[in-house]
């Protein structure tokens, strides 16, 4: 699966990724805004994201 960032978030976003080793060992990125998901588990990284108000799409 892929993780989406939508442009608008992509700073909110960094600074999330760059503090949480969870995300990093779990997600590589593919492109800018592209990242690869490395689990089948998505709730723990939509609860992440939506508490931090940072738009995505997970596909």
């Amino acid at each position: 699966m892929k993780l989406y960032i939508k442009f608008g978030s992509l700073a909110k976003f960094q600074r999330l990724f760059d503090s949480n080793e969870y995300l990093q060992a779990i997600l590589s990125q593919t492109n800018s805004n592209v990242y690869h998901i490395e689990t089948d588990d998505l709730s723990e990284i939509k609860r992440l994201l939506i508490g931090n108000k940072i738009k995505f799409d997970i596909k």
